[in-house]
Formats: structure tokens, sequence, C-alpha cells
């Protein structure tokens, strides 16, 4: 265990050990630190327990006992499907008031049928740079560097950066606002978000499968379609002029399934909806969108158990709309429900 003169104690939680181990290599002075499991859901600390509340993260970082630090590593480009799995664990860090680092290659070479080079959407950056206007904490994204035929660098030198992020938050005591590394980072991920703007404009705004459109409207459609389930519409819907609906394609056969919908649900919510830190802080509605399967079927597959990761898909999003009605959402996982019990409801038949 690390003890430095102002008797800081750093543990490391990781949900696989290689990657603690991975964390722990990133700096001499964490040689020492213990490197411990994240265990099934109410066997940890209750430190970590509030920032399992949506998913697990890959590391969390306890400073005296105080989660200090939420990271993220992939060496995949999240590119099309995959690209806001994981986002859904940097909202709960940043309600936490947790800094989040996302640790990935920002261009790569992608291999298999769709082989060529991808880039992170300018949305991605975006979400990110969003949930630390609105919370106040750093959410940052760190490049892994690759070569010049695009290829990922796996010599060692890949961690510079995430090294020196490391070493100024321990020369800090994990104080933010005095670890001058996150105001480097932060231009970085700037002009690289500014660099996919201008190269691909459409990346900076939504995915064909998002559409914004006028709530009036909206709310016109779902009383003609649904005119028994219109009723448990919630009344602050109606007052928001903006609707953001996420079509979801799903099958009632392949509908049991939380990624990457549960987080991508986040990228949009805090780019184009959110304007607080709390879920129902919004301007804009937003709705999942799942044309194709029933509410029943969707309820026996996705119920709202906060002791599944199911809960997620009620965590933000306002309604949920089905082939023959619509669920009201309300989150059983969000901020403040660290410690809930198993609350199943079904509206409807």
């Amino acid at each position: 265990m690390l003890k430095r003169k102002t008797h800081t104690l750093i543990e490391i939680y990781c949900d696989d050990l290689q990657e603690g181990l991975w964390f722990a290599r990133l700096s001499p002075d964490l040689a020492s630190s213990p490197i411990r499991p994240i265990g099934e859901r109410n066997t940890n600390p209750p430190a970590v327990e509030r920032l399992l509340r949506y998913d697990r993260p890959d590391i969390i970082v306890l400073v005296d006992g105080e989660p200090k630090l939420v990271v993220e590593k992939t060496s995949e480009v999240p590119t099309g499907h995959n690209v806001g799995q994981r986002f859904g664990r940097f909202a709960n860090a940043v309600e936490e008031r947790v800094m989040v680092v996302f640790f990935l290659p920002f261009v790569a070479m992608k291999h298999g049928r769709y082989a060529g080079v991808c880039y992170i959407p300018a949305r991605l950056f975006m979400a990110l740079e969003r949930m630390e206007e609105i919370h106040g904490v750093p959410v940052l994204a760190v490049n892994w560097p690759c070569d010049s035929r695009y290829e990922l660098i796996r010599d060692g030198s890949q961690d510079k950066e995430m090294k020196r992020l490391v070493d100024d938050l321990l020369k800090s005591h994990f104080i933010y606002s005095e670890t001058r590394v996150i105001d480097e980072l932060r231009e970085i991920m700037k002009k690289e978000r500014e660099a996919r703007t201008n190269v691909e404009p459409s990346t900076a705004g939504p995915p064909p499968t998002v559409e914004i459109i006028e709530t009036a409207d909206y709310i016109t459609h779902l009383r003609r379609e649904f005119p028994t389930d219109f009723q448990n519409i919630p009344r602050d819907f109606h007052g928001r002029e903006r609707t953001l609906v996420y079509k979801l394609g799903m099958t009632p056969e392949k509908c049991r399934r939380e990624d990457p919908y549960t987080g991508t649900q986040f990228i949009y919510d805090y780019v184009w909806c959110r304007k607080g830190p709390n879920p129902s802080d919004k301007h804009t509605n937003l709705v999942l969108s799942v044309p194709r399967v029933s509410k029943r079927r969707w309820m026996e597959a996705n119920p709202n158990d906060p002791t599944r990761k199911s809960a997620v898909y009620y965590a933000t999003a306002n309604i949920i709309v089905l082939k023959d009605g619509l669920i009201p959402c309300q989150s059983r996982v969000g901020p403040g429900s660290f410690g809930i019990g198993r609350l199943d409801t079904f509206i409807g038949g």
C-alpha cells in the first residue's frame, strides 16, 4: 500500500487483473498499491458500489477511501454501433463527481470484413466535454497512438500520456485543479474534435438512428397510436419544445441485451438533451423507440430491476416507446439510489 508524506493511501479496484496491473505500472509510486477485484454488487466498499449503479468500469482508484478516478481502456476505435458502450460508466462517475479518463485510439486500422482506417466521431468528444461542463469534474479522452500504417503501438511507449497524467495526479494528491496535465490533455481533445468536425461534419450531428422533432408533433403521433397509454406520459414531457427519438433496431428474439444501447443513450442525452446534473434536467425530451418489440416482451427481457443492467434503460430516458404502447421511465439506479432493493414495475399489459 502506498503511503506518502501526506498519509495518502491509494487502492486500485479493477474489473480485470491485467487492467489493474497495467494501471499500477503507470507510475513507480503505485508499485506497492493494493490491486483489488471489483466484486459482485453489494460486496464492495460503499465508495466502489456508488460507481457500479449503471455498469462496471475497468478501473476505480480510491484515495484514502474516496473515489478519485475512473479509467476505461480499449484498443478499439469506437465507431459505428459500439461508440457509446462505455458511456453509462462515465455518466455514473461524473454524477458522483469523480474524474473520468478514457484511454483509446483516436484513429487506428480496423481489421476484418470492414477493414479500413477508423476515426473517433466528433460527437464522442462533444459528449465528454458536455459531461465535464455540466458536472464540473475532468472528463478526458487520452489517445492510444498508432504508427504510420495506423497500427496501434504496443511497445510500452503508447502509455506516455497516461504516465504523465497519473504522475501529475499523484503529485497534486488528486486535486484536479492543480493537475496541469489535465489542461494539456483537454486542449488536445478540443483540437481533435475540431479536426474531426472539419473533415467529417456529419459526425458532430446525430447519427441516422436519431431524430430530433417538435414535441407537439410527436405527442400527436403518440396520442393517435397509443390512446390508452398516452395518459401515462409524464407531465414535464409536454413542456419541452423538442424531443430526441433514438431508434433501437431490436427484434423480439434478440431484445435481451444492453450493450451498446444503454450507454449510447447518454451520448445523445448529454449532447442534445441535458441542461443540468440530474437526469431530469433536460431542455429536450429523450425517447427510446423500439418499434418491433411489444411491451410484454420488453419487460420480460429488460425489466426495471436495479439488480440487472437492464435498469439503465430507465436511467435517463423520459419514455420507452414500443410496438404496442409506451412505458414512462422511473430510474431505480440513478443518483441517490445506491443500496436500493429490487423494484420491478410494469405499466400496461
